[in-house]
């Protein structure tokens, strides 16, 4: 982890639409941030960017569940899934967080489930999605 990032931009999958990719690499800028805040324990840091994180990945599920939705997409269903339990996952840990301050559950979230989760729905659920979205427009 050089630098304390989570991940290298360069690992993450591209898909087929540029929109996707932009919000992909916005949400890894925001965790790699969180990332090093946390090896810093700067709580303050830690707490403004589990906020936009959480916020970020929201909007970010939201706007590709409206896609689906538009295009009807033939595995809404798995993918959407795929986000409610994403998103669960990371309501928990920030929840967990804000309530206790105990940096290693986070710390063990943010630096390996969620690095492995993310460049696996991408390199998935993502590239399908998005490839049949573009065909659609």
């Amino acid at each position: 982890m050089e630098n304390n990032k989570v991940l290298d931009p360069t690992q993450i999958p591209l898909v087929a639409m540029d929109a996707m990719n932009e919000v992909h690499r916005e949400e890894l800028e925001i965790v790699n941030h969180l990332s090093s805040a946390i090896a810093e324990n700067n709580t303050v840091n830690i707490t403004e960017l589990c906020t936009q994180w959480l916020a970020h990945t929201k909007a970010h599920f939201e706007r590709e569940n409206n896609l689906m939705e538009t295009h009807s997409f033939p595995a809404f269903h798995c993918h959407h899934g795929e986000h409610v339990g994403a998103l669960q996952g990371l309501e928990e840990v920030i929840a967990a967080w804000q309530a206790t301050a105990e940096i290693e559950s986070l710390s063990h979230y943010v630096r390996e489930v969620w690095p492995k989760w993310y460049v696996q729905h991408i390199a998935t659920m993502d590239t399908v999605t998005s490839a049949f979205i573009k065909s659609c427009l």
